[in-house]
């Protein structure tokens, strides 16, 4: 096993576990080892160590493979209703942790991980890349470097592909929101932690709307339960035929997004199916602490991806946005994809161009004249955050100094979860709701 090389198990094999799996056995070798994996159908875990040429100890049981192996750390990949469990029992039992976004569903399990976390005297390292990508770095170092003052206001609005990415959320088990969360919390934990993060501050009341406007029952004339079993098949515009084996690369070319193959993973559950209870259409606003207000919205119904961002400050204003998946070809004239060292992967005369090569950032000072930044665009591993993720949590690469304060905490994934439930409280009551109680807690115990 070697001397010195860290033991990790990972629990939830599904398509994300598979990023961390290529981590520990093909990017850190020589300071992690796969110990163990861990998911109810142990045929995932086998296919793993087919795969990947390892020797991993398989378990269907969570809590004897922590006894039995003792890891050094267990990565959190297994459905988000299940994070709690998964990572207060690791820390109980003398592990570090590292885990998927969200944290968890509740402000009451962020609660107890938080607690957790003390109690243990072990560190959870949440895996926010969307922090590490460096158009959303260098808009902190902008903001710590007092380009636009202290931020008093924010506008996010995020877009998701209505026929890929947005609609993969309700063909899988994220569409019921006791499993998820709902888009808040399973997909925007993302977003709420970069807002935190560029406010520097703790949210303490969020409020929120949200419907089901083009997904969930209703809105589609065919309906079904899964494509696989839908007598719709034939004239239904959003059938596909996901269930079929050895189709992984096709599929990924149909649907727009990379589909892995993960024995069992349903991913073919009708988006329309009255059992829809996730919003897909949403806004939400954020009070800080401090005075600050974040606007927020996400839609899943758009014909491509990317966000807007602006922020102002008390000396100014910061615009960037990210516009991915372009719906025509003539863009592609336009865009370019690089790689981590800036090699160009694609560009003039393919077929489909997902990411532009650069992104920017444009500063306007209130009493200086504004300027635009340019930043790379990184073709893989989620706009190459996935790299410095990896390299801190199973190699411990970290700078000398984190002055952005740029690697996520437990409280920085509970304050992201917070604002997530507690804007589905909001819709549901109409009614503001207040996160103070929880997030003035967190906040002295990160101090």
């Amino acid at each position: 096993m070697g001397v010195g090389r860290k033991k990790c198990a990972v629990v939830g094999i599904g398509n994300r576990a598979h990023s961390w799996i290529s981590g520990i056995v093909q990017q850190h070798p020589e300071s992690t080892v796969l110990a163990g994996l861990c998911d109810l159908r142990l045929d995932r875990c086998h296919d793993v160590n087919e795969v990947y040429k390892t020797n991993a100890a398989v378990y269907d049981n969570y809590e004897l493979m922590l006894s039995d192996l003792k890891p050094d750390l267990v990565i959190i990949a297994s459905p988000d209703r299940c994070h709690r469990e998964h990572i207060v029992k690791a820390l109980d039992a003398g592990c570090n942790v590292a885990t998927e976004k969200p944290l968890c569903t509740t402000i009451e399990d962020a609660a107890a991980i938080v607690e957790a976390e003390q109690r243990s005297r072990k560190k959870i390292f949440m895996a926010f890349n969307y922090r590490h990508i460096p158009l959303c770095s260098k808009i902190k170092e902008l903001i710590l470097g007092d380009a636009i003052g202290r931020p008093v206001s924010m506008d996010l609005s995020w877009y998701l592909d209505y026929h890929g990415h947005g609609a993969s959320y309700f063909r899988r088990w994220h569409r019921l929101m006791r499993e998820s969360g709902g888009l808040l919390v399973t997909k925007a934990s993302h977003h709420f932690d970069l807002a935190n993060w560029w406010m520097g501050d703790a949210p303490s009341t969020v409020f929120a709307r949200g419907g089901r406007n083009f997904f969930g029952a209703g809105n589609n004339p065919c309906q079904g339960e899964r494509c696989s079993t839908c007598t719709h098949s034939e004239k239904c515009e959003w059938f596909t035929d996901v269930c079929i084996n050895d189709r992984t690369e096709e599929l990924s070319r149909q649907l727009g997004y990379r589909v892995k193959g993960v024995r069992g993973y349903i991913r073919d559950y009708c988006p329309f199916g009255n059992d829809v209870d996730i919003y897909d259409t949403m806004a939400v606003q954020v009070s800080y602490r401090n005075g600050g207000i974040l606007n927020y919205s996400l839609n899943a119904s758009v014909p491509f991806e990317g966000w807007n961002l602006a922020i102002n400050g008390t000396k100014g204003r910061l615009e960037s946005k990210i516009t991915d998946n372009k719906p025509s070809p003539g863009w592609q004239e336009r865009f370019q994809i690089t790689d981590p060292d800036g090699k160009i992967l694609k560009g003039k005369g393919f077929g489909i161009t997902d990411w532009p090569s650069e992104y920017s950032i444009h500063v306007m000072p209130h009493k200086e004249d504004d300027y635009e930044l340019k930043l790379p665009n990184i073709a893989d591993g989620h706009g190459g955050g996935d790299f410095k993720i990896f390299d801190a949590a199973l190699a411990d690469i970290y700078p000398p100094k984190d002055t952005l304060d740029i690697f996520a905490s437990a409280v920085s994934g509970a304050l992201s979860t917070a604002i997530g439930a507690g804007a589905n409280t909001s819709i549901l009551s109409g009614e503001p709701f207040s996160l103070n109680k929880w997030t003035s807690k967190w906040q002295c115990k990160e101090a």
